[in-house]
């Protein structure tokens, strides 16, 4: 508990440092971690007026942007060090790679670009380029779009939930708490909160899945009530057959009998 609050501690103060810098956010997300999944860090987000957002928990797809940014910042670090090169170079370097948008994270951040070592390109052609990649994506995204569905769960739907035993558990959609984030309410009572990613719409409804579970207890109580058979009868039933049984004839020519 002890180095659980360390960290907590050392977590703020690392977002307040970066508060006094570029200003405080509008939400910061961030998935279930420790750190950010507790009474310390909510009420740090009330005293800076923040809104804190958290991921589907087990689906680390849900805070993509982040996971994929770590990924970015890895990727340069070890070819800097396999080159021999300078990393703050590749990080500088980053920083002023344009982007889809057309400008460079530094653009956005601080509204000015920078000086790097790299030969700039020509802004007229990557205008064009940046043109046509959104032509071809918006007519990729149209296409898909004739034949995709909605797949989004409503409230009070029956769904199932992917868990060690696949598909086993069954809950209803209680309600819609983030972006393809929901909390759902199994059988036994359990509430559970999931990305759509891990719920399987059923063509059940709430009042079917309660009868069900009703008629289930009914049949486990009739089972415990039933009667066994008596021994005697038991004995009756597994009696062996009075066919005589003889020796195969190849037995027979080799001695046995």
């Amino acid at each position: 508990f002890a180095a659980f609050q360390y960290i907590s501690s050392v977590c703020h103060h690392s977002h307040e440092g970066f508060f006094a810098r570029h200003g405080i956010p509008l939400c910061v997300i961030s998935d279930h971690f420790p750190q950010y999944d507790c009474g310390e860090f909510s009420e740090f987000a009330k005293q800076y007026g923040f809104q804190d957002i958290t991921s589907s928990p087990l689906h680390p797809e849900a805070n993509g942007q982040a996971e994929k940014g770590v990924q970015i910042v890895k990727r340069l670090l070890k070819k800097a060090s396999d080159s021999k090169t300078d990393p703050y170079l590749a990080l500088l370097s980053y920083k002023a790679a344009a982007l889809e948008c057309g400008a460079s994270p530094a653009e956005l951040l601080i509204h000015r670009e920078l000086c790097t070592t790299l030969p700039k390109d020509n802004d007229n052609k990557n205008n064009m380029l940046t043109d046509k990649r959104m032509r071809l994506k918006n007519r990729q995204k149209m296409n898909y779009d004739k034949t995709a569905k909605c797949l989004e769960p409503q409230k009070r739907d029956v769904v199932r939930i992917e868990g060690p035993d696949f598909w086993a558990r069954k809950g209803t959609v209680l309600s819609e708490v983030g972006a393809r984030s929901f909390i759902i309410k199994t059988e036994n009572g359990q509430v559970l909160r999931r990305n759509r990613k891990s719920l399987l719409k059923t063509q059940d409804t709430e009042n079917q899945t309660e009868k069900t579970e009703s008629e289930q207890n009914g049949a486990t109580l009739d089972v415990n009530h039933c009667e066994l058979p008596s021994p005697s009868l038991k004995s009756e039933l597994l009696s062996r057959s009075t066919r005589p049984r003889k020796c195969p004839k190849r037995l027979i020519e080799k001695g046995f009998n």
